[in-house]
This record gives structure tokens, C-alpha cells and sequence, in this order.
């Protein structure tokens, strides 16, 4: 699948948004979580193009009806959906997508590596809009397995706090 084309339609359907709150979020996000899932697969040594398509795609279906209720299960069968559209026959393809999408909310579980690849993604970005003390313990320890295999040294949970705090 060629990941322009998908990034060209979803930044179509973005373009659409009139809430400007809303388009930013989608065209910023999906981006940037598509960026950070090739980045991850290649170091986790995974097809970076395919964990790029699963990024750039995993929220379509809460950007397209403006609400995250639901939104990993409808955006798994979106995603599936939008590619089929685009001529995608490679259901091992289309079954990454879909377990990749329906799981990357479920940080509490380790799941396929594609899988983890997307919640990693996710996280990395969602993180950074959030202030430390907002952070739910399960993306605390998810964000320090993935600093940590990033080689960063930032403390993922606030300044002035050195270890990981006990309550996880």
C-alpha cells in the first residue's frame, strides 16, 4: 500500500473538519503517531511502512465522527474499510491493521508486536500533550520500557522524581 496515497486521502478527510480544534488533533496526531510507529518498528526491527499505515490511520474513524466513544473497534473496521477502498487484498495486511487498531487503547496488555508498536506510538504522542501528574500508571510503566528502549533518559513522570513511584 502506498503510504502517500493513505496519508494524501486521510489529510483530505481531515481537511474537512470545520471544528479547528478537531482538524488540528487529526492532521497533527495521525502524523505524528505514524512517524513514531515507523521509527519504533525500526527499531524493533518490524516493517516500518505498515506500522506507518496503521499510525496515520488509527484514530480516522473518532476524527470522522468527532468522538472517541468507541473509537479503537469502529476505527479498526474503518481502517480495514479505507484500505480495501484503496485496493488492499493482503488480508495479512488488513488483519495487522485491524488487531493493531482495535488493541492500541489497551496499554495494560502486551498484544502482537505490530500491536505494541501502535499503543507505544500513541502514548509517545498523547504524553507529551498531558502533564506528568495526569498520567495513568499503566502509560507510566509503558513509558518507561519505551525510554528506556529508546536510550532516553527523561524522566516520563515528572522533574524532581527519580524512580518509578511505588504505587506502580
Amino acid at each position: 500500500m502506498d503510504r502517500d496515497r493513505v496519508v494524501r486521502l486521510t489529510d483530505e478527510i481531515y481537511d474537512r473538519i470545520e471544528d479547528p480544534a478537531w482538524r488540528i488533533r487529526a492532521i497533527s496526531h495521525s502524523h505524528a503517531v505514524a512517524s513514531l510507529a515507523a521509527l519504533l518498528a525500526r527499531v524493533r526491527g518490524l516493517d516500518a511502512e505498515l506500522a506507518a499505515l496503521c499510525g496515520q490511520l488509527h484514530d480516522l474513524a473518532a476524527y470522522e465522527r468527532l468522538s472517541y466513544d468507541n473509537h479503537a473497534a469502529l476505527g479498526a473496521e474503518r481502517a480495514v474499510q479505507f484500505l480495501r477502498e484503496l485496493g488492499e487484498q493482503d488480508e495479512s495486511v488488513l488483519c495487522l491493521v485491524h488487531s493493531a487498531i482495535l488493541r492500541h487503547d489497551d496499554l495494560g496488555k502486551t498484544d502482537g508486536p505490530m500491536d505494541e508498536v501502535l499503543k507505544d506510538a500513541d502514548l509517545l504522542d498523547n504524553a507529551q500533550l498531558r502533564a506528568p501528574e495526569k498520567l495513568r500508571p499503566e502509560e507510566i510503566k509503558r513509558l518507561c520500557r519505551v525510554f528506556e528502549e529508546l536510550g532516553i533518559r527523561q524522566n516520563p513522570y515528572g522533574a524532581g522524581q527519580a524512580t518509578v513511584p511505588n504505587s506502580i
